[in-house]
């Protein structure tokens, strides 16, 4: 670690100086062909000269259709592409030959990246500076799904290698490497689903899945289909002791119902969370239920929606701490649940585009402790999202504001923090997604007063594509 200089004030100035250069470079670039063909009365192109109908994916391979009919902007997806993913990645009144293009699609994705943790000692005010930058070579992955026959389809996204983010300087290769070389493959969701339609209508149907499943709501806002780098911080922290969390694909089975615009979903899953290869712990043969009600508004994907899931974990089985005052052991399972709503407005005029999204979370755990029967700590979450849908969705900034309270008996214990970013489509194979994303909180815990607040600013260009 190292404090703060004149020089590192300079090396910061410069930098932002630098990226905000490029970032103004790459945006002219980007806009000047169209404006240029547009003012010439020629033929309307993407303003890397692709024609506006081309489409390359395995889906869009299959189907004929543009990326746009399924996505609004980014991974968001429309109303179609909400229709499509829930009915088993299927576009009704299509039967085509099967074709092995027509199934799979290999995606990369390549970072560059800088961190700069400061930490403040409150008492005096010192801080201390821990700059970090790499370029990653995170991903390599399949995607691969559709429909089989007689109503079944499947979907599966398989990671061939993940890069960790770790290193030999602050990690034990030998314990903490999956491969052997700071990576590891996931299986990150797996399902086979079944969809039949009721009364001959293609609104209205039944839909159950079994496998790797994350709930289709979480999935809509955020969880999943995404315009962003990063997804909502409400979605990735943690319930008490437990290793639960929104956007965790679990192993289970659930089931759906569609009537119109309104979608139901329940369902059944193991409890392991963020634990994502991990079978049930052990001989706990507990099994946590969630279940979500949405509403569609509109064709270009605007949804409303209600959250819930409920779950037992036998955190007392690891010596965890809870968080009443003296972090008393947990002697006990700790039972959980979470509230949320969730919705995003998504709208066009005049060719523009753009989106407000959001989600509030409210918890609760349960569990006893050495010093107390029948604990109970309360968490909120929340955050709030704009975006801009320009060139198509081509080219889309956005900024959020997240925050965090694991526990709201006591203060000095929140994260919150705004997220910034640039999403920039140059090629119908992929996307480039610049971010900057800052998150702040103190480390008071307990009933303790913090002694410190660290904050994390973090950069990330990301590039993904697709074929």
């Amino acid at each position: 670690m190292e404090e703060m200089t004149p020089m590192n004030n300079t090396v910061e100035i410069c930098w932002k100086k630098v990226g905000g250069t490029v970032l103004g470079i790459l945006t002219a670039l980007w806009l000047i062909p169209p404006i240029v063909h547009k003012t010439m009365h020629y033929c309307p192109v993407k303003p890397d000269g692709i024609q506006e109908a081309e489409a390359i994916t395995a889906w869009a391979r299959k189907y004929g259709v543009s990326c746009n009919v399924c996505h609004a902007a980014g991974y968001k997806l429309t109303r179609a592409g909400q229709k499509f993913l829930r009915g088993g990645h299927v576009m009704p009144g299509t039967d085509k030959e099967a074709n092995l293009s027509d199934y799979v699609a290999l995606t990369a994705k390549i970072r560059a990246w800088t961190k700069n943790t400061k930490a403040e000692t409150l008492a005096t005010g010192v801080e201390t500076q821990t700059p970090k930058s790499s370029f990653e070579g995170h991903a390599l992955s399949l995607y691969t799904g559709g429909p089989l026959d007689n109503g079944f389809s499947y979907f599966s996204e398989m990671y061939f290698h993940e890069n960790e983010k770790k290193n030999i300087a602050e990690n034990s290769e030998k314990s903490e490497s999956d491969m052997g070389d700071w990576g590891r493959s996931k299986l990150a969701e797996t399902y086979l689903q079944y969809v039949r339609g009721i009364g001959g209508s293609e609104d209205t149907f039944w839909t159950v899945r079994i496998g790797r499943i994350m709930p289709w709501l979480i999935h809509l806002h955020g969880g999943g289909a995404r315009l962003e780098y990063n997804r909502p911080k409400t979605f990735a922290e943690t319930l008490g002791g437990t290793p639960y969390r929104p956007f965790s694909r679990q192993y289970g089975v659930g089931a759906g119902l569609g009537v119109k615009d309104a979608f139901l979903e329940a369902g059944i899953v193991n409890g392991t969370g963020k634990l994502e290869n991990s079978v049930e712990i052990g001989t706990d043969t507990h099994k946590d239920l969630y279940a979500a009600l949405d509403y569609s508004l509109g064709d270009k994907g605007s949804m409303v929606g209600v959250y819930y899931y409920n779950g037992k974990y036998p955190t007392n089985w690891f010596g965890t701490k809870g968080t009443d005052v003296g972090a008393n052991t947990i002697i006990s399972r700790e039972e959980f649940s979470q509230l949320g709503f969730l919705g995003n407005y998504t709208f066009e005029v005049e060719g523009v585009g753009g989106a407000l999204l959001g989600a509030y979370f409210t918890g609760k755990n349960k569990y006893d402790t050495t010093a107390a029967l029948g604990y109970e700590q309360k968490s909120t979450g929340y955050y709030l999202e704009a975006q801009g849908h320009f060139q198509k969705g081509d080219l889309s900034p956005y900024f959020r504001w997240d925050f965090n309270d694991p526990d709201t008996a006591f203060d000095d214990n929140e994260k919150s923090g705004p997220a910034l970013g640039l999403h920039w489509k140059p090629m119908e194979h992929g996307r480039f997604v610049l971010e900057w994303d800052r998150d702040s909180a103190k480390n008071g815990k307990n009933g303790t007063a913090a002694t410190t607040q660290t904050t994390n600013d973090t950069y990330t260009l990301e590039i993904q594509f697709m074929f």
